[in-house]
């Protein structure tokens, strides 16, 4: 599977390709799309877009893993990161990825293990998670590739538990048949008594004590 992390931002948007096989992962790229804030908006979206689209079409992923925004004190921050996210998100649909959104700590507890990692472990644990010989850069590129391990991780285990699940009716739907066929063998049983009796058992031993009496 191979899966684009995104960190969305308008002045600085992350990007990351990461294919996993089983429970590895491996880093393919990564990058960062850079806006200037004397530039109008609608050009600094279309350079997400677009960039954020050439990366799909060299990588060809089908998963995207995306950070969530929380509206707290800095309001205007966070709209303009809406707007970035928006951009990104619309070029992913377009290629019919399917979306998978996290929140900063479900990222860092897939990743780190701890929802209150800062920065640095999760640049530490992106890196020996992925095997690089670096850490990545600039920090939304770190960001943007963990999304992606934590959409990998939270796959893999929704898939296990699938899985596992699945077993668990296979098994019940066994028994259920083995019940019936043990059902079918009482029934068979007692209708091959009754006739070898002449009729069912009790009406048999009925007959004969009426017999007995005269």
């Amino acid at each position: 599977m191979v899966i684009m992390g995104i960190d969305p931002g308008l002045a600085n948007t992350g990007w990351g390709i990461v294919e996993t096989r089983g429970t590895a992962c491996r880093a393919r790229a990564y990058g960062c799309v850079s806006t200037k804030s004397d530039e109008p908006l609608d050009r600094r979206l279309g350079r997400i877009f677009d960039e954020v689209s050439k990366a799909i079409e060299t990588f060809q992923p089908s998963q995207l893993a995306i950070e969530k925004i929380f509206f707290g004190e800095n309001q205007r921050s966070a709209i303009a990161t809406a707007h970035a996210r928006g951009a990104a998100i619309v070029a992913c649909a377009r290629a019919g990825m399917e979306v998978g959104e996290y929140t900063p700590m479900q990222i860092k507890q897939a990743v780190v293990g701890t929802g209150s990692a800062d920065k640095r472990q999760v640049i530490y644990m992106v890196r020996n998670i992925l095997r690089l010989d670096h850490d990545p850069r600039p920090d939304h590129c770190a960001d943007a590739l963990a999304a992606a391990i934590c959409h990998a991780n939270l796959s893999h285990t929704m898939s296990v538990t699938r899985d596992a699940a699945a077993v668990q009716v296979l098994e019940q739907e066994r028994a259920q048949r083995e019940q019936e066929r043990a059902m079918a063998r009482e029934v068979t049983a007692a209708a091959t008594a009754a006739r070898v009796n002449g009729g069912s058992p009790v009406m048999g031993r009925s007959r004969q004590s009426r017999r007995n009496s005269k």
